[in-house]
């Protein structure tokens, strides 16, 4: 066998194995992101938007129609940490989540959560913790060092009055070492509105610098350690820095290419929740129910399904399907792309079984952030003005342009190529997951929000 033969076959198997690791690592990676942008010193602090989110925030997916609280915990550093939920009140609820670095969730919190709605002390331990626990707390065991927290300040109705409500709630929670909890102290805020935040998945060395972060500061699980040996050959390895050679980034890159390029036609392709329809959800009963239990049975681990989530969302939930539940659409109802050139009609039907709210929220098709320059991102059933019809469905308006008289009705497509769609019910009722209630897809229709045939 010729040295060139031998090289190939050695840059065949760094390939492959980097484009199975690249899926493997995507919810991972989607955390460190976050993490090294808004918390790079790694200490405890509420990161949090004062105000309804914009497109600054270049998060994956985010919600523009309620309050983020945020997190980053590192409790394998400061020993068990904990998270002091004060009770919900008559103005205010709280629907939030604690996850591990794989976007795992140790626990829902809040109103859908273990403490339904009357607050609670939870208390996360780092991994092998074996100290005294004290009582008062509700104990989650994370098996990764690092964890964070998502709080969601879900608003009553969309005015200031209930914005600042909601900020005033959320300044009782607080988070710190178990060692403090005798005399706890404030936790430090920092105010992010304005800001760019920018925590898009970059699909080159920033990928992998960002993975070998990871290893580099977290235990390995039992059920990952087959990618231990994938990553020591693509030269990720723990205490050993990572340091490609040019070749070496050039295969890198273009196999992250292709596990993104791999996991978007697994995402365009999702089966559809409704027969005929284009909605899904963008992951398999396996993962659904593996993340409500560390895919503790032993039997499955679809970690290409969370990569198709993670590429495009972050955070997990415990309870899929009760506090939230969300639909994703990138198709008309001709089964086409969405264009941001067209204007499209999606009819909400009435009687939404949701006890809370529901909005659709529009994001870039290309890198599911909210659209930059945009000042529309959404159209909830809080929307100020929000034009109802007699039937009582909703008619909502995606396009280049608002449809006269019906701006509230409204979400512009800016400057993107293409979008897609994201329907959140809050506060889920049964007609949902049943489909007793189900949604149409999108219709192209002229500039007016006439259709017409083709």
């Amino acid at each position: 066998m010729t040295d060139v033969a031998e090289r190939d076959i050695a840059d065949r198997l760094v390939y492959r194995r980097a484009v199975e690791a690249a899926i493997w690592g995507m919810a991972a990676v989607n955390f460190e992101v976050m993490r090294s942008v808004m918390a790079p010193d790694r200490k405890i602090e509420f990161l949090y938007w004062s105000k309804l989110l914009d497109w600054r925030n270049q998060t994956l997916t985010p919600n523009p129609d309620l309050i983020y609280y945020m997190a980053f915990m590192d409790p394998g550093r400061d020993g068990p940490i904990v998270v002091d939920i004060p009770p919900a009140t008559d103005e205010h609820v709280l629907n939030g989540s604690l996850c591990n670095i794989w976007q795992v969730p140790l626990e829902d919190v809040g109103k859908f959560g273990a403490d339904a709605g009357n607050g609670a002390r939870y208390l996360i331990l780092p991994p092998g913790f074996d100290g005294a626990v004290p009582e008062g707390y509700l104990v989650l065991p994370s098996d990764t060092n690092q964890t964070y927290a998502l709080l969601r300040s879900v608003l009553p109705e969309a005015t200031q009055q209930a914005l600042d409500s909601g900020l005033e709630y959320c300044r009782g929670i607080r988070i710190y070492p178990l060692a403090a909890a005798d005399n706890p102290p404030e936790t430090p805020r920092r105010d992010l509105f304005g800001e760019l935040v920018d925590t898009r998945i970059p699909y080159t060395l920033e990928f992998w610098k960002a993975l070998d972060r990871v290893v580099q500061a977290e235990p390995w699980l039992p059920r990952d350690r087959a990618f231990a040996e994938m990553l020591a050959t693509i030269g990720i390895e723990r205490g050993t820095p990572f340091e490609p050679d040019p070749r070496r980034v050039e295969l890198l890159e273009e196999a992250v290419r292709e596990a993104h390029a791999s996991i978007r036609e697994i995402y365009r392709n999702d089966p559809p929740f409704y027969d005929g329809r284009h909605w899904f959800f963008p992951a398999g009963r396996d993962f659904t129910e593996g993340q409500s239990h560390n895919f503790a049975d032993g039997e499955v681990y679809p970690y290409t399904d969370r990569a198709v989530v993670y590429h495009m969302a972050f955070i997990g939930l415990k309870r899929l399907g009760v506090g939230q539940f969300y639909l994703v659409n990138l198709r008309d109802a001709h089964g086409e792309i969405l264009r941001s050139d067209r204007t499209y009609r999606l009819r909400v039907p009435a009687g939404v079984p949701v006890s809370q709210y529901w909005s659709v929220t529009m994001y870039d098709g290309e890198d599911h952030t909210l659209i930059r320059g945009n000042a529309t991102y959404s159209v909830s059933s809080q929307q100020p003005g929000l034009r109802v019809n007699e039937d009582g469905s909703v008619d909502v308006y995606l396009g280049p342009t608002a449809i006269p008289g019906m701006e509230a009705n409204c979400v512009g497509t800016g400057e993107s190529e293409t979008f897609e769609l994201m329907f959140r019910f809050y506060g889920v009722g049964p007609g949902v997951l049943n489909k007793q209630w189900q949604l149409d897809d999108p219709v192209v229709v002229d500039a007016a929000g006439h259709t017409f045939t083709r």
